[in-house]
């Protein structure tokens, strides 16, 4: 054992002689290693200040953080649950252990988890059956699925989807992700939260050991210990009560403020995460869980350009939003975080602003104001030359006109995208939303800008897709009607692109002209995705329709193959998952599982893959 890793031990050991009323000296301790005596006297007195500077008491929740699980407890036989064959313990935390086992009915591999026998307490069941109500509420392809729940012998325990890939905490001590594959892991990731949020659900312990990896590479997020329901007031949690894992804590959470947890603490944890893809390391690591949280309520992060310099500096700003301190001024929700890391994967501007030396200057003058004060007093004292904030002020003068610069692009841009969202909402939405004046859903004239841009409404607010109506109705699927895909396809990621650019800039007037020909689609009609989906929805629709989509795969909806399951490579065939399950010999894996596609239907999907795979048309 190395010497951190004893000195790591006898901590603990000190901690659970607290927890049970002891108060153990450094000599005591290190009765057995007389060596380290003074480095584990100075952790204790390091720990205890820190306790005082953030005011926990003798029976805070904190001091059991790092509490060993009840004492030294020996390992349980594998339990015996009906219907299952459990074969091995994958994991064991704090609150339960989890089981590789066989469903023995259907065959198939599950993860089970159960509270650990000597953790049958209240609290702990309750909180482990809210863990396993919250996962069962989330069907979601980006969420570690729960199959049953039950109780044996007093025991509760969930059965779940079993993820064979490990965990991103695992993933990351191989080798570091690449910047684009950082944006596109967390994109997805706070897609999935959102999802959540929407189901009144904030996690509350996003960190990279709970992100489970599929053999593919699909991120999984599971461990719903922690979760907390929006419309939950139970007394699992209370005031001043920390919860979570340090390094990943917003700073609302770091201070035991329940009021203020909400999706907000999420984007900060997904923030956290990002920085560690893209830095190396979490955004606060202390010497301590207390030191860890101290600098999560105190100190500003690190800019990881300084620890990778080569790191983007629009990735950098978004990352460096969902890390604020105020939960206000991070992202609005975990879908305006996706948003903005969909722009930067697309190349357009992004809505997170860098931050230079004046604003982070302004930042710790708020946080310390009298420090700065004694600062700027000892400053005035010394005559410091003015030079260094005139060169500020001028530094700050280009990025104001740049910033101008930026915008001014972003309106044109907008302003040469109206023809195109016209068509576009013409094509997809018109039918429902204004072709019959006699019968307009919703009293919604789509293609009348006033009508888009009322206030009272929301459908289009300019400047702000992530809280426009639109953009939410197309993404969750009610725009056009899920049920309606056979006939009416699903807006493309190339057309919903375009929708969120002409509202980032300002959602300028759109053209006024003839309704059925305005100006050329944006999706041109292709013969070879007119019969890949006539194949589609013959042979494989039943499994992979909107209600039901096995495996996550949605058969008819573009975006999903491309862009969400990612089960689509344009231009590679050979390279698609998709079409790899369409003709692989294996039943277990093949689309469908009857009986093989024909060879004419094989090369006609593998022609459409290899012409770039494009949109399914609408039915003619």
């Amino acid at each position: 054992m190395s010497t951190s890793e004893t000195i790591d031990d006898l901590m603990l050991r000190w901690e659970a002689a607290r927890h049970q009323g002891r108060d153990l000296s450094a000599a005591e301790l290190c009765a057995t290693a007389p060596h380290l005596t003074n480095d584990v006297h100075q952790r204790i007195r390091t720990i205890l200040a820190m306790e005082n500077i953030l005011g926990i008491t003798e029976s805070d929740p904190l001091r059991t953080m790092i509490a060993p699980v009840d004492g030294d407890m020996e390992p349980e036989s594998l339990p015996r649950i009906p219907g299952y064959e459990i074969t091995r313990v994958i994991d064991q935390g704090g609150m339960g252990v989890v089981y590789e086992a066989t469903q023995t009915e259907l065959g198939r591999t599950v993860a089970i988890k159960m509270i650990s026998g000597a953790r049958l307490r209240p609290k702990i069941v309750a909180r482990f059956r809210a863990e396993a109500e919250a996962a069962a509420r989330l069907q979601h392809p980006n969420f570690v699925q729960v199959f049953e729940v039950g109780q044996i012998n007093g025991r509760p325990f969930f059965s779940m989807e079993y993820v064979a890939g490990g965990s991103l905490a695992e993933r990351l001590t191989r080798s570091p992700l690449s910047t684009h594959e950082a944006a596109e892991l967390v994109e997805t990731l706070a897609t999935a939260v959102h999802a959540a949020h929407e189901r009144g659900i904030v996690h509350r312990d996003l960190k990279p050991s709970n992100i489970i990896l599929t053999p593919d590479g699909i991120p999984k997020i599971a461990d719903f210990g922690l979760a907390k329901r929006l419309d939950d007031d139970s007394g699992h949690t209370h005031t001043g009560e920390i919860l979570g894992t340090p390094s990943y804590m917003a700073p609302e959470q770091a201070e035991g403020k329940k009021d203020q947890i909400g999706p907000h603490t999420d984007v900060y944890a997904l923030g956290a995460i990002l920085y560690e893809l893209l830095a190396g390391r979490p955004p606060f690591q202390g010497m301590s869980p207390l030191d860890s949280l101290r600098q999560v309520v105190g100190t500003e992060p690190t800019p990881p350009s300084q620890i990778n310099p080569s790191l983007p500096r629009d990735l950098e700003a978004i990352c460096l939003k969902c890390l604020e301190k105020a939960p206000n001024q991070r992202y609005v929700s975990s879908q305006a975080l996706a948003d903005d890391l969909h722009r930067y994967l697309s190349g357009q501007p992004v809505t997170a602003r860098r931050i230079g030396p004046v604003q982070r200057a302004w930042k710790t003058i708020r946080r310390h104001p009298q420090a700065v004060a004694l600062v700027v007093a000892l400053s005035v004292l010394a005559l410091v030359p003015v030079y260094f904030l005139v060169e500020g002020y001028r530094a700050e003068q280009q990025v104001r006109l740049q910033v101008e610069e930026n915008q001014r692009q972003v309106r044109l841009n907008a302003e040469q995208q109206a023809p195109l969202v016209r068509e576009i909402l013409q094509r997809n939405c018109y039918e429902c939303h204004g072709q019959n004046p006699k019968k307009i859903e919703k009293k919604l004239d789509i293609l009348n800008h006033k009508t888009l841009l009322d206030a009272a409404r929301h459908i289009v607010v300019p400047g702000d897709p992530e809280h426009s109506l639109l953009i939410q109705r197309i993404t969750d699927g009610s725009m056009p009607p899920e049920e309606q895909e056979v006939r009416l396809p699903r807006v493309t990621e190339h057309e919903l692109a375009i929708l969120r650019a002409w509202i980032v800039g300002g959602a300028p007037p759109l053209p006024t002209g003839d309704h059925e020909h305005s100006v050329p689609s944006v999706v041109p009609y292709s013969e070879s995705a007119a019969k890949v989906k006539a194949i589609f929805h013959e042979r494989c629709y039943e499994c992979h329709k909107f209600d039901v989509g096995k495996g996550g795969i949605r058969i008819l909806h573009h975006r999903n193959l491309l862009n969400v399951r990612k089960v689509v490579l344009p231009g590679s065939a050979d390279g698609s998952k998709l079409f790899q399950r369409l003709v692989t010999d294996d039943v277990d894996l093949r689309m469908p599982p009857d009986e093989r596609l024909t060879d004419e239907d094989i090369e006609t999907i593998r022609s459409w893959i290899e012409e770039g795979a494009p949109p399914f048309p609408k039915e003619k």
